[in-house]
């Protein structure tokens, strides 16, 4: 079974050889290939290698197309501070009032800032893999671009004071996302994984999420659906306990979860939509291959009745992870292989 027939089976609930694999490996790949993460985030051709040979030394089942989480930010025009070891930042926001919306013009994806790197990076990864392996592209969301180009604290002071004037701002973020997202796809990329960090209710209230951000990333999605995607993915960082409920009203097929929230109480949550998750990114530094290998046995037993569940990381692993450490995922998933075993033997594995 190939890694990309491994994963939808999975999404449609048929049994397959293993659970999948589907680690956030971004900028930590680059050390495979002895690049900085400055060459990983802005040459496409050291971003594809680099994930390239993670999956042949590591053996997941996924290849990212994701430079960092500043890059639409940059294409709209926030200036950037770059190092050779840490990913870039933005140096200050954008604009300071919503009205200073008027001064910015919609990035061109095939022009501006890196947006071109990583969908140069998206066609030659799907060159490379065909449809053997699912090609994951990444895009921000529409309030998480905003906290970047406005500040979050500034964006949390005028979704209160203003708030008519910031949908204004969101309704510009979208675009950018949906402008981005379709040339990814187009490029190659099967699907995105649509992250929102300041979506998460350790950011924004709750009813700011379903208000303001749930029916843009249904839109997104739904757009994204007709565009060719395979997935639809939502991944929001923290304690999402609030929200994961309201995840199928955006349309979503795929939910990555956090470790500050447990499978069980996740898969309660999101009812039918399949999860990604759930270990604790700092694992990767901080714990040895073996305890990482145990804990993700854990989490496969714990989803033993869930098909459509996806080994990972609750959000990105960082830079500074060790590769062994990501290599007992797929250690855990092999000696746990299911294939032809029923659910209790597989509690019993």
């Amino acid at each position: 079974m190939t890694s990309y027939e491994r994963v939808i089976n999975s999404l449609k609930k048929k049994l397959t050889d293993r659970v999948p694999v589907v680690p956030e490996v971004f900028g930590v790949t680059a050390k495979l290939c002895d690049y900085s993460l400055y060459d990983y985030v802005t040459d496409a051709s050291k971003l594809a290698e680099s994930q390239l040979r993670a999956r042949e030394v590591i053996g997941h089942d996924m290849v990212f197309a994701f430079a960092d989480l500043a890059v639409e930010s940059e294409a709209i025009g926030c200036e950037m501070i770059y190092k050779e070891d840490t990913y870039p930042a933005v140096k200050q926001p954008l604009i300071k009032n919503t009205g200073d919306l008027e001064t910015l013009a919609l990035p061109n994806p095939l022009k501006d800032g890196r947006m071109p790197v990583v969908i140069e990076a998206s066609s030659r990864l799907r060159d490379a893999v065909g449809d053997t392996c699912i090609v994951a592209a990444c895009v921000m969301g529409p309030l998480s671009i905003a906290g970047q180009i406005m500040g979050i604290e500034n964006l949390l002071y005028q979704l209160v004071d203003t708030p008519d004037a910031v949908e204004k701002v969101l309704d510009f973020t979208e675009e950018v996302t949906r402008r981005y997202g379709k040339a990814l796809l187009q490029a190659g990329a099967h699907c995105h994984i649509l992250f929102d960090p300041v979506a998460s209710p350790m950011v924004v209230p709750q009813e700011i999420f379903l208000r303001l951000e749930l029916p843009r990333l249904k839109k997104l999605f739904k757009e994204f659906k007709q565009e060719g995607s395979l997935i639809c993915w939502l991944s929001i960082a923290g304690n999402t306990r609030k929200i994961l409920p309201y995840y199928r009203d955006a349309d979503v097929e795929l939910a990555t979860v956090d470790y500050t929230v447990s499978l069980s109480d996740a898969c309660k949550l999101v009812g039918d939509l399949a999860v990604n998750g759930n270990l604790m990114p700092f694992s990767f530094v901080s714990h040895s291959p073996e305890k990482i290998k145990d804990t993700a046995k854990m989490c496969i037993r714990e989803t033993a009745n869930k098909r459509d569940y996806l080994l990972g990381s609750g959000c990105e692993i960082p830079v500074e992870a060790s590769i062994e450490g990501i290599k007992a995922l797929v250690e855990a998933s092999h000696e746990l292989s299911y294939s032809g075993n029923t659910t209790d033997e597989r509690k019993k594995n």
